[in-house]
């Protein structure tokens, strides 16, 4: 800084001027003027009016109060550092480690993805840069800190010398204005004594004085009141005189040279804050821009070329010593050749002898293959047996897999319809059906009879079986109308669903172990719906999983999941839902956990948890319920998990819901954790151990 000063006092320099000092050659008349500008500074202490008041009684309670403001000054500092070091610390923290959990379960195979990883590298490279900025506050608060505890026991022990020496000096000056009042007194009582009539006689307790020997006795008394009058008024003017010459221009001193060394202090720490966050700053921006252009984060984004990419895939497929993988094998057309007994034969025995044999391509059977078209024929084989969820042996047609209304009718069909083959039309086309929407809009087609011959307008359903037997489909009125009540459902996935109850297979109260087994996820759908739907809905509402849904409501819409699983999306509210809506799904949500077998975290683990309650250290206990979150199934983990950051979020929302941990905690406790094995009714360990779980989510779960 001293050498921009003088580089820039330098270029400001006349142009007469026929040499222009370097930067090094100014630094000494830098360092002379900042020289000059201290002893300026200091010189303006001794000044007369300054000196007039640090010599007056007000100096010291002046100064002990412009202490007390520098003071304040320096705990406001402490705060601000404080709280902008667990700030900075915390951001350090997550960026530092936010970054490593995405894209971490496929390799870097193209361009995109290797910039992808390149560019959220520099999160990390950021977080080391802020990790030397956290350190420098931390041990800036750490100086501070210490400094004001420094700086007000000095104070108050200043104060505290300062006030007993007024005290003593107040004391003696008080004694001394006594001994003066007593002294007066007598002198005033013998001038009374002398003025009185000599021949009168004073009667007392020891008989009668003359008034000769009440004078001898006066002045006996005013002697020594004058002696101790005089040793106070001596005692109390040393005290003074000692207390202005010597004592109180120490106390005067020493309360300046602090005021002016804890402000130096602060200027300092300010200073360096200043710095630190410049360089803070500096070392980000050449972090993410180096010097070198190419190491850039820019660089690295613009890099990517996606068509190169999508080149180097494809060409994989060539890179084989085989192109079998180019053919399907079931899109391999048949080719008609005629039997090798049949072509010896070219007529046919008539009444007039042989005829040719005529097959007009019009008269052709519909399952045969028709090489000009190219197409498949369709499946011949029984469909009653195949299973609505199992979508490797067909696609489920639209009509089925996702028609969730608010009716109550059951989405998936004993007899679901699957996406039919192509179906001949009138001009010898086949045309895919791809829902059930479709055949409903579809025009008319005429069937065949028995004999070749045109019957009537066949319905709307075409068949799925080349026979004369043709399936139907269940669609409910909302399908056909395309009003929709509620939303459909937003479960995105892949996996089945339990058969319900037509199978002999529920989803409420069966092992949480056997419905994910079926359902191939790792947290069951019902669960997931209903976190979804409180989230979206419910974490402003009051009482949210307090409040409880009508018992009869509840229990009409477990029957209908149990009876058909896909009738979970009857959870999402109408467009014109209300509170009680949103309450039910709470309110299903825990019958749910209520109604397993064995509690989510298991009966098993009750002794366990115990001894995780009887720990009295928090960071102790903390680990040890980690612990016991590591020894769950994957299945009781991630179902933990979702649930638990999910009644995080309900506390977050605590200012609009009035739900906070403890209420959090007597809900649920209960219906996470089995009861105690010694008394079913208490609750309380439950409660804690539902309260250490929450505390303990963010270090014992996956992050979401």
């Amino acid at each position: 800084m001293a050498e921009s000063r003088a580089v820039s006092t330098a270029s400001e320099a006349p142009s007469g001027l026929s040499a222009v000092t370097s930067p090094h050659q100014a630094l000494p008349a830098a360092a002379t003027a900042e020289s000059n500008d201290e002893s300026l500074k200091a010189d303006l202490l001794e000044k007369p009016e300054i000196k007039r008041v640090l010599d007056s009684d007000v100096a010291i309670n002046a100064l002990l109060m412009r202490l007390k403001r520098s003071l304040l000054t320096c705990e406001e500092l402490t705060k601000f550092v404080r709280k902008k070091y667990l700030m900075e610390d915390e951001h350090a923290q997550e960026l530092g480690k936010t970054y490593r959990n995405f894209f971490v379960s496929e390799p870097a195979n193209s361009s995109l993805q290797r910039s992808i990883h390149s560019v959220l590298d520099f999160d990390g490279k950021l977080a080391q840069v802020k990790n030397s900025y956290v350190k420098a506050l931390q041990k800036m608060y750490d100086e501070l800190s210490a400094l004001l505890l420094t700086m007000t026991k000095m104070r108050k022990s200043l104060k505290e010398t300062s006030r007993r020496l007024e005290k003593d000096v107040a004391d003696a000056i008080h004694s001394a204005e006594k001994a003066k009042s007593r002294y007066v007194s007598l002198c005033q009582d013998w001038e009374k004594l002398r003025m009185a009539d000599p021949s009168k006689t004073k009667l007392t307790l020891r008989g009668s004085k003359t008034t000769r020997e009440q004078e001898e006795e006066l002045q006996r008394k005013i002697d020594n009141a004058d002696l101790d009058y005089k040793q106070k008024v001596d005692h109390s003017t040393s005290l003074r005189s000692t207390f202005l010459s010597r004592e109180r221009p120490k106390i005067v001193s020493e309360l300046k040279d602090l005021i002016l060394e804890i402000d130096t202090a602060m200027a300092i720490q300010l200073q360096k804050y200043t710095i630190w966050t410049e360089t803070l700053i500096l070392n980000s921006g050449v972090t993410v821009t180096p010097f070198d252009s190419s190491k850039s984060m820019k660089s690295i984004a613009i890099s990517m070329t996606n068509e190169l990419d999508l080149y180097n895939f494809l060409n994989k497929y060539n890179q084989g010593t085989k192109n079998s993988g180019f053919v399907n094998k079931n899109l391999i057309p048949v080719d008609y050749k005629k039997h090798p007994s049949m072509s010896k034969q070219g007529y046919t025995p008539g009444k007039t002898g042989f005829t040719k044999l005529q097959t007009p391509s019009s008269s052709r059977p519909a399952f045969v293959v028709n090489p000009a078209k190219n197409s498949l024929p369709p499946h011949v084989g029984p469909t009653e047996n195949d299973h609505p969820f199992n979508t490797s042996s067909g696609t489920i047609s639209s009509a089925n897999h996702g028609g969730f209304h608010g009716n109550g009718s059951s989405s998936f069909n004993s007899n679901p319809t699957r996406s039919s083959p192509p179906s001949s039309t009138t001009n010898g086309e086949r045309k895919p059906v791809s829902s059930m929407l479709d055949v409903l809009n579809s025009p008319p087609v005429p069937r065949k009879s028995q004999d070749g011959n045109n019957g009537e307008l066949d319905d709307r359903f075409p068949t799925l079986d080349p026979g004369n037997s043709t399936r139907t489909t269940s669609l409910t009125a909302s399908m056909v109308s395309g009003t929709i009540e509620r939303p459909l459902s937003q479960i995105q996935t892949n996996t089945t669903l339990p058969p319900g109850i037509t199978k002999n297979f529920k989803t409420f109260g069966v092992p949480l172990e056997s419905l994910l087994e079926y359902e191939q996820d790792m947290v069951p759908a019902i669960v997931r719906q209903c976190i979804y739907v409180v989230d979206k809905y419910g974490l402003d509402m009051e009482g949210i999983y307090r409040k409880s849904a009508n018992v009869l409501d509840v229990s009409n819409l477990k029957e209908e999941i149990d009876k058909d699983p896909s009738n979970i999306s009857m959870i999402l509210p109408s467009k014109n839902f209300t509170d009680s809506d949103i309450y039910l799904v709470g309110s299903l949500l825990k019958t749910f956990f209520a109604n397993l077998p064995d509690s989510l975290m298991p009966s098993s683990m009750t002794a366990e948890v115990k001894t995780c309650l009887s720990i009295s250290d928090p960071t102790t206990r903390k680990n040890y319920m980690h612990g016991l979150i590591y020894k769950l199934p994957d299945g009781q983990y991630w179902t933990l998990r979702a649930l638990i950051f999910h009644l995080i979020r309900v506390m977050e929302h605590e200012p609009a819901n009035r739900m906070n941990l403890k209420s959090l905690c007597i809900i649920w406790g209960p219906t996470i954790f089995s009861s105690s094995e010694g008394d079913m009714n208490d609750v309380n360990y439950q409660i804690q151990a539902m309260e250490v779980l929450i505390n303990v989510a963010n270090q014992a779960f996956e992050p979401e």
